[in-house]
């Protein structure tokens, strides 16, 4: 009862903060918490391994496809070779998706701190950037 409980809790909080990792572990504890309550078991550990096991296994399953579904694009899992912009920061770096990367240029232009650069696809851990024509 008490994992069936956890879990309606852990769906509420992922109402509140959307990142729809709780949503699945949420989910199997309710799962497990209810087939433990139906069969008259009030081994809440056992329960609650249970749903967090059956949580991970509906979000390896099924977390892209309801993103898509819910954001209405296709999600990809390779959006690092995927072309875009960054900006170029101190001591040869160039801020790219949230990460810090070393960069290679084709024609070793130059580019000034704070400068929005496009970035090519990553190879070996390094980007390669080019200035915005």
């Amino acid at each position: 009862m008490w994992t069936l409980i956890a879990g309606v809790v852990v769906v509420a909080l992922e109402l509140a903060v959307g990142s729809l990792y709780l949503l699945w572990y949420g989910l199997g504890l309710i799962i497990s918490g209810a087939v433990g309550w139906a069969l008259g078991s009030e081994d809440w550990i056992i329960q609650g391994v249970a749903g967090l096991t059956i949580g991970l296994v509906l979000m390896v399953a099924f977390k892209k496809r309801l993103a898509e579904k819910v954001l209405g694009k296709k999600i990809t899992d390779e959006f690092l070779l995927e072309a875009g912009e960054g900006v170029i920061k101190e001591g040869g770096l160039v801020e790219f998706r949230g990460t810090m990367w070393q960069y290679d240029t084709d024609k070793n232009e130059s580019f000034e701190i704070n400068e929005t650069v496009i970035v090519k696809p990553t190879k070996a851990n390094r980007v390669f950037v080019k200035k915005i024509v």
